[in-house]
């Protein structure tokens, strides 16, 4: 004669049991607290996208996003700048403070894979600018712009 499966009503309250034991947080077991909001960091998508104003106002990160800048402005006068991108192979890009300089150069290697820390004057820009980065040359389809920074 074949198994049949019956339902157990105490098998089912035990396994309950035992589940939700587990998935309960131990007592005076800590959990990382979220980050308090920094008025002074902003972070922004550096889009593939060839043109824009000197402000990016049309730059958006709903196109091809190939990296990341986390802008901090310090107390001393100075913006720093993290950039990390995932980009052409063994390229040099060229990193810019839109319409303003060049802030200097992210070499990526063979992933593709580049990142670089820049600083500049905060009095250099209003409240609200942007970056472009490409390699030498600017080949079209190969630019990246920022989304708009604004503080």
């Amino acid at each position: 004669m074949p198994y049949v499966a019956r339902f157990n009503p105490l098998s089912a309250v035990l396994l309950l049991g035992i589940t939700a034991a587990l998935c309960t947080a131990a007592p005076g077991q800590d959990y990382p607290k979220p980050k308090a909001f920094d008025p002074n960091l902003r972070e922004v998508a550096l889009v593939k996208q060839d043109f824009s104003d000197c402000e990016n106002s049309n730059v958006s990160p709903s196109g091809y996003v190939g990296g990341t800048a986390w802008v901090v402005r310090g107390t001393d006068g100075t913006t720093s700048v993290k950039v990390g991108i995932t980009a052409q192979r063994n390229t040099t890009y060229h990193f810019f403070l839109k319409c303003v300089r060049i802030l200097g150069d992210i070499q990526t290697y063979d992933e593709g894979v580049g990142e670089a820390i820049f600083s500049f004057r905060t009095n250099e820009v209003g409240n609200t600018f942007a970056f472009d980065m490409y390699p030498e040359g600017a080949p079209t389809g190969n630019k990246y712009q920022s989304v708009t920074v604004k503080y």
